[in-house]
């Protein structure tokens, strides 16, 4: 079965940005160790070979060993197939490109394994005249980079949203719910209607999480959910329960398809497709994952989680990583600043059906609306707050309590005391 596209593995393949390194035609000639370095270079993907990534990537490459005689070990293995990319990298048998989202840099900067990118800005875009910096937008850039510097020169670039569609429900499309009372106003109207407000894919936790996550750090701004992972006392704050209390809202509303929690990817997202639920709360690659199944005349379009407060703005990248214990980075950082040039980055768009990260290249008609969210955003934040790099008190205490949380299992105040207790003791024992 498919696996969910936010995995990067991560969460992921979370929406399009930039990439860069030099990229000309001059071949080496071989008669120096970095000459012969610069001829060929390994790259393992987390895109299948048949995926339309793959298809663009693979045609990039073609042209950029035509055009350089730089040779490329590709390795297509899917989503599941890089599982020990990492633990390869940090023993040095690991490629010198991969694929790598928002999401996953922080697991990667603790084992050292992204190289430095600065230098892959000023390279310049064969045939243009630019620069991938000149290219690169400041959000999609931020996105991409951390307290260390640049970690991944993106392609894509991710978000989330609430998703409807447009030819169904107009009504949305024109007035979107701005406030939690306008929110929970329409659920109950759908749901008086007879129809099913949401679908949830409940099996998929980090699917689960986008209602607190979006509640939270929307309203609150970066680090408010990270904080909760590394200080006991951050579960202290009010806005905390604020947001727990409206997950627990949405669970006693009766507003998923029944036995929501444990429904299994793709049936909901799938269902939603076909007009059976209203709304799916989704990564921007919804849009280009549900296509084949949407009925004639519709329209998928979004609308941000309506949270308040300083409505902050995901703003995540997918692209490549240049592995630190890498043998031939530089040939590598070549195929960045080649794959920017327009003719490719566009295809993003165009066939992968995600939002390009290279400026001035459009997003898929669905996509526009988020495009400009983005762009026009003053408050932006990553992927999950970051808090996936918080290993095991994401995977071990976060997202369960959240699942409790949003299957009706526990009260907004029982997740919060729970979440204090757990993350006090997993803090205490790490440190």
């Amino acid at each position: 079965m498919k696996q969910p596209l936010t995995r990067t593995t991560a969460l992921a393949l979370l929406c399009t940005l930039a990439f860069g390194a030099s990229a000309c035609g001059k071949k080496n000639s071989g008669d120096s160790a970095e000459g012969a370095a610069d001829k060929s270079f390994s790259y393992t993907s987390t895109w299948g070979k048949d995926e339309p990534q793959a298809k663009i990537f693979r045609a990039a490459i073609a042209d950029f060993t035509a055009s350089t005689g730089i040779k490329v070990d590709v390795k297509w293995m899917g989503r599941n197939g890089t599982d020990t990319l990492a633990t390869e990298m940090a023993a040095g048998r690991g490629p010198d490109l991969f694929d790598t989202g928002t999401d996953t840099m922080g697991k990667l900067r603790a084992q050292n394994l992204l190289a430095p990118l600065e230098d892959v800005l000023n390279e310049k875009i064969p045939g243009e005249g630019k620069t991938v910096g000149d290219v690169l937008p400041a959000a999609a850039e931020e996105a991409s980079s951390d307290e260390k510097g640049l970690g991944l020169i993106p392609h894509t670039v991710i978000s989330t949203g609430v998703w409807f569609d447009a030819g169904k429900h107009p009504d949305l499309a024109k007035t979107p719910p701005r406030t939690w009372p306008e929110f929970t106003a329409y659920l109950d109207k759908a749901k008086k209607d007879g129809r099913t407000p949401i679908g949830q894919d409940g099996t998929v936790p980090f699917y689960n999480a986008y209602w607190f996550y979006s509640a939270l750090v929307r309203a609150n701004g970066a680090g408010s959910l990270h904080a909760l992972g590394t200080d006991a006392a951050a579960w202290d704050k009010p806005e905390v329960l604020a947001a727990a209390k409206q997950v627990q809202q949405l669970a006693e509303g009766g507003y998923f398809q029944k036995d929501f929690i444990a429904t299994k990817y793709p049936a909901a997202q799938d269902k939603f497709a076909t007009g059976g639920y209203d709304l799916n709360i989704n990564g921007t690659w919804l849009t280009s994952e549900i296509k084949p199944k949407l009925p004639a005349g519709a329209k998928i379009e979004s609308f941000q989680y309506p949270a308040g407060g300083k409505n902050s703005v995901e703003a995540g990248t997918l692209g490549w990583g240049v592995n630190a214990k890498g043998k031939h980075p530089e040939a590598a950082k070549k195929f960045l600043a080649f794959f920017q040039q327009k003719k490719y980055a566009s295809r993003i768009g165009t066939e992968a059906l995600n939002i390009p990260a290279r400026s001035g290249v459009p997003a898929p008609e669905n996509l526009t609306g988020m495009q400009k969210t983005i762009t026009d955003a003053t408050v932006v934040h990553k992927p999950y707050d970051g808090a996936p790099a918080l290993n095991a008190w994401w995977t071990d205490i976060f997202m369960p309590l959240d699942d409790k949380l949003l299957g009706g299992k526990i009260t907004a105040r029982e997740f919060v005391a729970q979440g204090k207790e757990k993350s006090a003791a997993s803090i205490k024992a790490n440190s």
